[in-house]
């Protein structure tokens, strides 16, 4: 296929994807979003969307090659041990697990399965199940085209299990890079979805969790080093989601999520809005990041330069804790 040829078809393929996202958001979020000069947080999720550059979030949203990326940044230990890793599942892939484990489909949100015993586990309905998501193309009807760009994989991790028994929580870092620097608010998450939301200076801005459980999750040990984790994971991003798990004193690595919720995520709480909002400055003339439109910016940065000036962070810098 030529290059002019090429162009076209990609810019018939974004025209209508926009369209699609521009439906799915008035459907979702009761108005019409701006998204080639957005100023929320949900306008500018889905500006990358459609005007990302998908292969790159495609690798920070693949659960199997992300762990390549991370360990180039912060290193292996940081990772959840890979047990096996298939194109598709085999009933006899099962023989060397052990009792205790997670399967995960790699190129979509979710698609996992918990496996507690693996004497009460029913292999075959789980083998149809994860080779029906091999099969699958998430993110079609939810506008995240990135995922289409993911090969797509089965893969079996060691089970978490958290210090207080059961599955680990979740320390979400919503992380931000900018001329300013690295900024982040966060999140904790328990394995029911109910969640707390928190600035950097641990202000509470919202909870779905009664004080008494949240209590204990509070100010882990870990907590500065899932901060230089986040810093040094979100570093080529205006923008990411650092999901992370504090377990034994250790930090592991969850996921990077480039679209949280889709794009479609209420917030309830007008501070939390706000903040969100201010937080994002969106870098859309970085090539790494965006395919910005021509429409975009226009009397806002005339210049269309990226605005990404804090540092890169490399793998030899120092992250200090276990």
């Amino acid at each position: 296929m030529s290059g002019s040829v090429s162009s076209a078809f990609e810019w018939a393929a974004t025209q209508v994807h926009r369209i699609r996202v521009h439906r799915q958001f008035r459907r979702h979020m009761g108005f019409y979003g701006n998204f080639e000069n957005p100023r929320t947080h949900q306008e500018k999720m889905q500006f990358r969307k459609i005007y990302g550059n998908h292969e790159f979030y495609a690798l920070a949203a693949d659960k199997y090659r992300v762990r390549e990326y991370v360990a180039g940044r912060i290193g292996e230990k940081y990772l959840v041990p890979l047990l096996t890793v298939h194109d598709r599942l085999e009933a006899r892939h099962f023989a060397a697990l052990p009792d205790r484990f997670i399967i995960k489909a790699n190129h979509g949100c979710k698609w996992h399965q918990i496996v507690r015993d693996k004497r009460a586990l029913d292999i075959a309905a789980t083998v149809r199940r994860f080779n029906k998501y091999a099969r699958a193309r998430y993110g079609r009807d939810s506008g995240e085209r990135h995922y289409s760009f993911i090969e797509p994989k089965i893969v079996i991790e060691e089970l978490l299990e958290g210090d207080m028994g059961g599955c680990p929580w979740d320390y979400c870092f919503f992380s931000y890079n900018s001329p300013a620097g690295f900024d982040y608010s966060w999140a904790i998450v328990a394995p029911d979805g109910r969640g707390a939301a928190f600035t950097k200076d641990g202000e509470l801005l919202g909870s779905t969790i009664a004080p008494h459980e949240l209590a204990p999750h509070l100010n882990p040990d870990t907590f500065p080093q899932m901060v230089q984790v986040a810093r040094a994971l979100s570093a080529d991003f205006d923008f990411v989601r650092v999901d992370l798990y504090s377990v034994g004193n250790r930090v592991y690595f969850g996921e990077l999520t480039c679209t949280p919720h889709q794009g479609y995520g209420l917030i309830n709480e007008p501070r939390r809005q706000k903040l969100r909002d201010e937080m994002w400055e969106l870098d859309a003339y970085n090539p790494r990041l965006y395919k910005a439109p021509p429409a975009y910016g226009r009397g806002i940065h005339p210049n269309r330069r990226s605005l990404h000036r804090g540092p890169v962070i490399r793998r030899t810098d120092p992250i200090t804790g276990p």
